[in-house]
């Protein structure tokens, strides 16, 4: 009965080997797909970094546009007020004399 018992203990630890050794080949797979992954993590990772990039100098370009055209602005502004005081005076002047002719 020992030999009998004995018999079964060396059988399910030749089962056990067995599936250990599929386990490691398993385990050896997946180790091999998880360093492509980081491979292709590592390429992702410079392509956002060039997106960062482009993204920051779509901003600059766009800050400096905006800064223009507050300046174009702010030149126009100053061009409608020079207007408005002319005209003004103008609307003052015209009031001045035409408005005794008309009454």
């Amino acid at each position: 009965m020992a030999d009998e018992t004995q018999g079964k203990i060396i059988r399910l630890l030749d089962a056990l080997g067995v599936e250990v050794a599929a386990l490691s080949v398993g385990v050896a797979a997946l180790s091999v797909e998880v360093g492509a992954l980081r491979t292709d993590t590592s390429g992702l990772r410079g392509e956002t970094a060039a997106l960062r990039l482009d993204n920051a100098s779509l901003r600059s370009e766009m800050r400096s546009g905006f800064e223009r055209l507050d300046r174009r602005f702010d030149r126009l502004e100053t061009r409608v007020g020079g207007l408005e005081s002319e005209l003004g005076s103008f609307r003052g002047e015209f009031e001045r004399r035409i408005a005794p002719l008309e009454r």
